[in-house]
């Protein structure tokens, strides 16, 4: 790639050569064609300057520098990279460019060093600073740099792959300076500051009242029901440790909009939000992420791993890579993967002539670096699997499925409701999270709803809303008025969904809250509530 001052050169060069021929004058052609022998010896001495970089093993590494939010690294918050470069050689090697390879959304902050002086056998320090938008990991993938060579004439690209994950947990975390109070010892002891009263259990005696149909036999009181003349069933209800549940939408219409604004992110951010509130006051807290079926379960502790347990679901929301919930079929996936090898690890696994992939070599290669304790994706074969695992690992984004099945949703937040209660069945609090959006049916929720409030149970459905200015990412290129139709128009629909709700799931006993923007979110430079 040829520098500034090559660019002139030759321009120097075809200027010479024209007034040369012009003016037929000898000498201002030999100054032209010295200038193109510069150039040329240059190029020729500066095309194995990069097979001689590499073999004198020219050494990269990065880490993530401490920060200073609890050591965690949050949306919006910048975090620093440290790198290093060592250079083992006996001349020096100047790198005119910097580029790490880094995930789409985001951002380097723009002070990080143009240019690197490398002398032989020096070590040379540098540091990047980064934003991240939202939740999820990044995968900086590896430093693209430029060797100049010792004229100036020409650059030579190298890359230097060096996967690098981050985990951007939601900002909650930065907050998180000490754990939640330790918890062991009777059950008296684990009670937080608020305490839940059931019934069926303990010695205190809640009421008397009359036989009905379905109470054990063992609950009758004999003394009363002789005194009265029928049938009485003495109830007692002990106090009991507060259960939360989340239950997390995290589907293709929880996705849309530009990171760090969609109603996902703010899902997330939200039920971070509870399970920190819970853990503080003590609370037994549990999670379920859901896309039709139920995605991953945390059951209900509180215990000091309980937070990390949840923020490790909530962050592994963000990067489902499971056939049924992504768009991309198996031809696609290997082209993906492949491609993706070739530029990272150099690396061919294409079948010249055909366009096909070797397919059997390239799940082998991949298998070696794929965590062992990597869960499975779903997948129609191993080897497809192990293709999922890899981008998961990689932070390779696979497209999500946008529209789940008819009934889908609705379906598998039901299906999540009746997987807490069998799992728990302590009185307990639920938070369902999710925009509702396609739901035509609502007789599971209802049903689901309904079984939960005969027993005693809480049941809160919070739709997220999205920043309706950031909702697509073609709203900036298109016409003012365009844009404010398009707010105006998901406006209307949240409402209409948000009144559907109302009626039909309020009839249960259930809370529906339209939760407003940047409410209980805590931002970057703020306490939490």
């Amino acid at each position: 790639m040829p520098t500034r001052t090559a660019r002139l050169l030759f321009l120097l060069g075809a200027s010479l050569s024209v007034v040369g021929i012009a003016m037929s004058s000898a000498v201002v052609a030999v100054l032209a064609a010295i200038c193109f022998l510069l150039l040329g010896v240059a190029l020729a001495m500066t095309m194995p300057l990069g097979r001689r970089v590499r073999r004198c093993q020219l050494e990269f590494a990065w880490w993530l520098a401490p920060t200073a939010a609890g050591g965690a690294v949050v949306p919006g918050a910048p975090f620093e990279v440290r790198c290093f470069v060592r250079h083992r050689a006996n001349f020096p090697v100047h790198l005119t460019q910097l580029d790490p390879i880094v995930p789409g959304g985001t951002t380097i902050v723009d002070d990080r060093p143009r240019t690197l002086l490398l002398s032989p056998g020096v070590r040379t320090e540098f540091q990047l600073l980064m934003t991240a938008p939202a939740v999820g990991r990044i995968v900086l993938h590896g430093m693209a740099v430029a060797v100049r060579d010792p004229w100036g004439m020409f650059d030579v690209p190298l890359y230097f792959p060096n996967p690098l994950v981050i985990k951007v947990l939601p900002r909650v975390a930065a907050f998180s300076r000490t754990m939640p109070r330790a918890t062991g010892g009777l059950p008296v002891e684990r009670r937080g500051r608020i305490q839940q009263r059931r019934r069926g259990g303990g010695t205190e005696l809640y009421e008397l009242r009359e036989l009905v149909p379905g109470d054990p036999f063992r609950s009758i009181a004999w003394k009363a029901s002789a005194r009265v003349g029928k049938l009485m069933v003495k109830e007692v209800e002990e106090e009991v440790q507060r259960t939360r549940w989340i239950i997390v939408d995290v589907g293709g219409s929880m996705r849309g909009g530009t990171p760090g604004h969609t109603r996902l992110d703010r899902a997330i951010e939200r039920a971070a939000v509870e399970t920190r509130g819970a853990l503080d006051s003590g609370d037994r807290i549990g999670l379920l992420t859901v896309d039709g079926r139920i995605i991953r379960q945390v059951k209900a502790k509180d215990d000091r791993a309980q937070l990390i347990r949840v923020f490790d679901a909530l962050v592994s929301a963000t990067e489902i890579v499971d056939e049924d919930l992504t768009d991309i079929d198996d031809e696609a996936l290997v082209a993906t993967v492949g491609r993706y090898l070739q530029r990272q690890d150099g690396v061919d696994f294409s079948q010249r002539g055909n366009g096909a992939w070797d397919v059997p070599r390239l799940v082998r290669y991949i298998g070696r670096q794929i965590p062992k304790d990597a869960p499975s994706p779903e997948a129609n074969s191993s080897p497809m699997s192990n293709l999922r695992s890899y981008c998961k690992a990689r932070g390779i984004p696979l497209p999500y499925r946008a529209d789940p099945p008819l009934g889908a949703k609705a379906k598998g937040l039901a299906d999540a409701l009746r997987a807490a209660v069998l799992s728990d069945r302590a009185p307990s609090e639920f938070l369902i999270l999710s925009d509702l959006d396609g739901i035509t049916d609502f007789s599971p929720l209802v049903d689901a709803t309904r079984l939960l409030r005969r027993h005693g149970h809480s049941v809160v459905f919070e739709i997220p809303v999205a920043d309706t200015a950031q909702t697509t990412d073609d709203t900036s290129a298109t016409p003012p008025s365009l844009a404010d139709d398009l707010r105006i128009v998901y406006s209307r629909m949240e409402r209409r969904t948000i009144h559907q709700a109302e009626r039909t799931l309020g009839r249960v006993g259930a809370t529906v809250v339209h939760e407003r923007p940047h409410a209980s979110i805590p931002r970057h430079g703020q306490r939490a509530a």
